[in-house]
């Protein structure tokens, strides 16, 4: 409800929309980090910009993730959800071959037992992404009721890109 308040204000700040947005999430679930990336036109990927938790602002270093299909590369989980817009939850990635799945970027440098993505898209086309993760296997397991209220702030934040002409 703040953040829809915040947003109907003239001259919100955006940053401090994405800021709150952020934080709700981390306090309401426990997260040990939450990451935004955003997609960077020049070099169609998408880039951590904004990050709570663990590792402070230097979280957003590793998550540099190409929008494009590399030919020959190995799928890109990151990827390939932003691609298709799908919101996904790795409850534990420490069971079966789950790991082998993850991109190696990811698997060097933050390698999370559990997290969710969140896509974020604009007129059917990747914005950026919300990752978040807990410490430990299965902790991260939301409710479908959870969800939704992860998606409906995952929706403000598209809703303030659209709103700042951003």
């Amino acid at each position: 409800a703040d953040i829809t308040q915040r947003l109907a204000e003239d001259g919100f700040k955006l940053n401090e929309v994405l800021q709150q947005v952020l934080t709700t999430m981390q306090r309401a679930l426990h997260l040990q980090r939450v990451v935004l990336c955003l997609r960077d036109a020049r070099s169609d990927t998408l880039i951590g910009r904004m990050a709570l938790g663990a590792g402070g602002m230097q979280a957003c270093k590793p998550f540099v993730i190409p929008l494009r299909e590399q030919p020959g590369a190995p799928v890109d989980l990151f990827a390939a959800v932003c691609r298709k817009g799908v919101d996904t939850v790795i409850s534990d990635t420490t069971r079966g071959d789950m790991a082998s799945r993850l991109p190696a970027w990811y698997r060097s440098s933050v390698n999370a037992p559990s997290f969710l993505l969140l896509p974020l898209t604009l007129r059917g086309a990747p914005l950026g992404l919300i990752y978040a993760d807990a410490a430990k296997p299965g902790a991260l397991a939301p409710q479908e009721r959870e969800l939704a209220l992860l998606r409906a702030l995952r929706n403000q934040v598209v809703m303030a890109f659209r709103q700042s002409g951003s």
